[in-house]
């Protein structure tokens, strides 16, 4: 989308559940009907009625939190360029938003297919903080971006469209592996 020469472009990635976060979900559930039924089974087992509204209260409190904590599981990246800079939101939930890299695309050194075989991954690997932003089902769709912020080196792996590739080809053209077929709208 264009507004008064700005260039804005957004794409909201959903990660695919491993089976480690579908273990996890699990065992979650499980906890908490486990401390409900704990919490629950002690004041019948003594004869202490009077604590059974305590004991219903801490056990909203308890599927509260197991709710909370399976929901948290899910996961979405948010990338978004406007114009040079661009940045990686995760949305946990699909409630809770938390910055987790921005930057700008002129000080990318390198933005690469993952599978690129002129330029390779390893490259960038040594030392470099990864963070994994893709849904972990289209592995052909998978981009590199290797970065430095500070003195740290990172680098990221996404899954960009084709609006995505142009704005980072239009302002890193150099260190951007892609060449648009043709010309963007708007321009």
């Amino acid at each position: 989308m264009r507004f008064n020469n700005d260039l804005i472009v957004e794409k909201i990635v959903a990660k695919q559940l491993t089976t480690k976060d579908k273990l996890c979900r699990v065992i979650f559930v499980v906890c908490a009907v486990l401390l409900i039924l704990l919490v629950n089974f002690f004041p019948l087992l003594f004869g202490v009625f009077y604590l059974f509204l305590l004991t219903v209260s801490l056990s909203f409190g308890i599927g509260y939190v197991c709710y909370l904590l399976v929901s948290g599981v899910v996961k979405e990246y948010e990338y978004s360029v406007v114009n040079d800079e661009f940045s990686i939101d995760v949305i946990s939930g699909r409630k809770r938003r938390s910055p987790l890299f921005s930057g700008s695309i002129r000080e990318f050194e390198m933005v690469a297919k993952l599978k690129d075989e002129r330029h390779p991954v390893t490259e960038f690997d040594k030392g470099a903080l990864h963070g994994y932003c893709c849904s972990g089902v289209h592995k052909e769709d998978e981009w590199y971006i290797a970065t430095t912020m500070g003195s740290q080196k990172i680098l990221l792996f996404i899954e960009p469209d084709e609006r995505m590739l142009q704005a980072f080809f239009r302002y890193n053209p150099r260190n951007t592996m892609y060449r648009p077929t043709s010309k963007p709208k708007g321009e």
